[in-house]
């Protein structure tokens, strides 16, 4: 077929002297194409309870959102390759099986309606993802400093006032988000969180930059929107990889006088912030390679 497509855009004189090149255009087009690359893994996905216990011995991931759950079936225990457990906005009555369930990565319990955290959750001590959005909870266990390899933790849209201090024994905890609650300090042990890379604030009760932010030598993204922070602390424009940095609908009226060490950051959003004119125009000119948006 390729053949015949050359004939009809080339002369036959052409294919003549050009003998060798297109008899090898097949080759070049059909074998190949995917060389050196390999498919995305696809994780055996079950829909149902019913679906993952007839798939139990190879399901890897079981998706249970908006479903009537009931009690947590202890028989997702017994599944050897089951890594991810997503149960968004399921009715759930017991919860009491989880902590079998020791082979979970990723556990989504958003928009459960839960007030409190599964005693269970904190017994996952291979969790790396844990998704609480969403819920009414008031405050996190002690026992949350359990999830020692816990990267992601998702608290947007709860009741928090305050945060357990043990959050900091979450050593590995790279992303943490908070949005949307009342939160007005993060407590002192996080600032041994030196892997954590993102932090998401916005929406609280934040009125100054949390400072145990400031020895974090791998932090690349804060977003503080939403809060009554009116000053621009100076150790911010320090911190050796922050590309990232969110203050809209702030307070704050003006950035420290020196902005050179901002080295790394690539976006700066003060929209809705009571910057005067002049103080735009200096952090304009002061960070030319920086996307600034009032």
């Amino acid at each position: 077929m390729i053949y015949g497509y050359m004939k009809y855009y080339f002369s036959e004189e052409f294919m003549n002297r050009h003998f060798i090149t297109y008899i090898a255009l097949p080759v070049l087009v059909l074998s190949g194409c995917f060389k050196h690359k390999e498919a995305p893994h696809r994780p055996v996905t079950a829909y149902s309870v019913e679906q993952a216990i007839e798939l139990r011995a190879s399901v890897e991931r079981i998706e249970l959102t908006g479903q009537a759950v009931g009690e947590l079936p202890v028989v997702f225990s017994s599944m050897p390759k089951l890594s991810i457990l997503l149960m968004r906005g399921a009715e759930v009555k017991s919860l009491a099986a989880l902590s079998e369930l020791q082979q979970l990565k990723t556990l989504d319990l958003s928009a459960t309606a839960m007030s409190e955290l599964p005693v269970g959750v904190a017994a996952l001590s291979g969790l790396k993802q844990l998704y609480l959005a969403d819920n009414q909870l008031t405050s996190l266990p002690p026992a949350i400093g359990d999830l020692k390899e816990l990267e992601y933790l998702n608290l947007d849209r709860n009741q928090l006032t305050t945060l357990a201090d043990e959050l900091g024994g979450c050593l590995m905890l790279r992303w943490l988000r908070l949005n949307s609650n009342q939160v007005a300090t993060l407590p002192a042990s996080v600032g041994g969180l030196k892997s954590l890379q993102r932090v998401y604030l916005v929406d609280n009760k934040f009125e100054a930059v949390p400072e145990v932010l400031k020895d974090m030598p791998l932090l690349e993204d804060i977003d503080l929107s939403g809060n009554p922070v009116s000053e621009f602390p100076v150790w911010l424009t320090a911190l050796p990889k922050l590309r990232q940095l969110n203050f809209d609908n702030c307070k704050i009226a003006k950035l420290p006088d020196n902005l050179a060490a901002f080295t790394e950051l690539q976006a700066l959003s003060l929209a809705r912030c009571p910057l005067p004119d002049a103080e735009r125009e200096r952090i304009r000119t002061a960070l030319p390679h920086v996307h600034v948006a009032f």
